[in-house]
This record gives structure tokens, C-alpha cells and sequence, in this order.
């Protein structure tokens, strides 16, 4: 079977923005987010491997018996065989933080070595519906359907694992129907860095996003210019320390 892409490293806890309307266990709305230039996560392997700790993996055998949701998979193989094992993990989070593919990938209980197919799936009682919806491994194959052998290998790979399991072609993530996050992840995200804010109204969370992606925008946007060291210096740092300072009261307020 055909290998999609090794192992390799690069970020594994990454965060999805999009989403305004997501509510905690208590019925509030979230928001949680990343300054532009703060400590990244990624760069700690210990911080990294202990936030994973967090997130259960299963294999096939046990997916029928948990709880019905939606779950990221992937078809891989390790250091110890070639064989080609599944496993997925629950999706508890829309800000995906913990749940991505590569989080899965590089999770110390999976150790994936070569990656075959990866995709979302969704447990309804004993149903097992699942697509190929992958940025990582098999967006390619979803985007331009130019290798169907590819693509019916990696269909035909999983079922043999769910052999009741149903291939859903009509590219619908089911990640972006999650809509709410326990108390508890939020503070685990809260400790690993992110800002993590909570909201009685609707119209506030939305309002302090994007105030926050805006001057997180600009953040990030001076921070080029000045790297690069383009036009004038102290004009661009002035602006720069400006929007530092602006972050730091949308945080202070809020």
C-alpha cells in the first residue's frame, strides 16, 4: 500500500480560529486563541507529549464500544512492523487543539512511523460513516481526485479494520459540526498558554474576536517589516510597540 508521507516534524498543536458560536459545558461562549510571537508549544517536547497525555487513543476493537462523536483517524505503520495499523482519536474540541491528525501522529501511544490515509469518522450507536478529509495526508486526493487507486486503496484499507463502516464521498467535515468544549480543556489550554475567554453574550465573544485578530494580525505584520528591516525603523516599531500595547489592554479588559 501506498505510503502518503513520512513522520516528519513540524507543529503538532495548532489552532482553528474560525469558529464564534462555540459554547462551553455551562451554555457560555468561547473564545481561545494565540497571540502572534508567544511561546509556542510546539518547541517543548516534554509540554507537548504531557498535553497529548490528555487526548485517549483507540484502535478499532474499542472504537465500537465509546461513546458516539466524532473522531479523527489514521492508517500507519511504526518502527516495530510494517503492518498497518488504525487508530483514532475522540474529537472534544471545534479549536482542534490536541486533535489533529499530526497530534495524532506524533502522540508517544501511536509512534507512527508512515502514514497510509487519514480522515474523520462519525460513531452513531454502532454506524461508522467516514470520509478522507485530511489537510495534512489526503487533502490532494480530496481536492483533485486524481489518483483513484490511491484513494479506493485507503476506502477499501479501512474498512477491512470497520468492515460494517460506510465511505461518505460528499466532502462534509464533521469536525465543524463540534460546537462545544468542556470546562476542563479549556483549562488545560488556558496552562499551556492560549487565551482562553469566556462570554455571557453572543455578540461579546464576537466582538472580542475579532478585535483580537485584527491587532493579532497587525502583531504579526509589523513584526515582518521589522525583521526584514523594511522602511523606516522607528516608524515601524513605533507601530509595533502600538499594537503590542493595544493586545495588551483587549487582554487586560477582557
Amino acid at each position: 500500500m501506498k505510503c502518503l508521507s513520512k513522520s516528519e516534524t513540524h507543529p503538532i498543536i495548532s489552532l482553528n480560529p474560525s469558529e464564534v458560536n462555540i459554547k462551553n459545558e455551562d451554555g457560555k461562549y468561547v473564545f481561545v486563541g494565540k497571540v502572534y510571537g508567544s511561546t509556542d508549544i510546539n518547541k517543548d517536547a516534554l509540554k507537548v507529549f504531557e498535553f497529548l497525555e490528555y487526548f485517549t487513543v483507540i484502535n478499532e476493537s474499542k472504537l465500537l464500544n465509546e461513546s458516539d462523536g466524532i473522531y479523527n483517524w489514521i492508517l500507519y505503520s511504526d518502527n516495530n512492523s510494517d503492518n498497518i495499523k488504525f487508530v483514532a482519536i475522540h474529537i472534544i474540541s471545534p479549536f482542534e487543539l490536541g486533535t489533529t491528525h499530526q497530534a495524532l501522529v506524533h502522540n508517544k501511544k501511536v509512534n507512527a512511523r508512515l502514514i497510509y490515509g487519514a480522515g474523520e469518522l462519525k460513531k452513531e450507536d454502532n454506524k461508522i460513516i467516514f470520509n478522507l478529509l485530511s489537510g495534512t495526508y489526503t487533502k490532494k486526493l480530496t481536492d483533485f481526485n486524481f489518483n483513484e487507486g490511491t484513494k479506493n486503496e485507503i476506502i477499501s484499507k479501512f474498512i477491512e479494520f470497520l468492515p460494517d463502516s460506510i465511505y461518505d464521498n460528499t466532502r462534509d467535515s464533521y469536525v465543524n459540526k463540534v460546537k462545544t468544549v468542556s470546562n476542563k480543556l479549556l483549562e488545560l489550554y488556558n496552562n499551556i498558554g492560549y487565551v482562553v475567554r469566556i462570554f455571557e453574550i453572543s455578540n461579546d465573544c464576537i466582538k472580542f474576536n475579532n478585535n483580537f485578530w485584527h491587532i493579532d494580525w497587525s502583531i504579526e505584520y509589523y513584526k515582518k517589516k521589522l525583521d526584514n528591516k523594511e522602511d523606516d525603523y522607528n516608524v515601524i516599531n513605533m507601530l509595533y510597540l502600538k499594537v503590542l500595547e493595544e493586545m495588551s489592554n483587549l487582554l487586560k479588559n477582557n
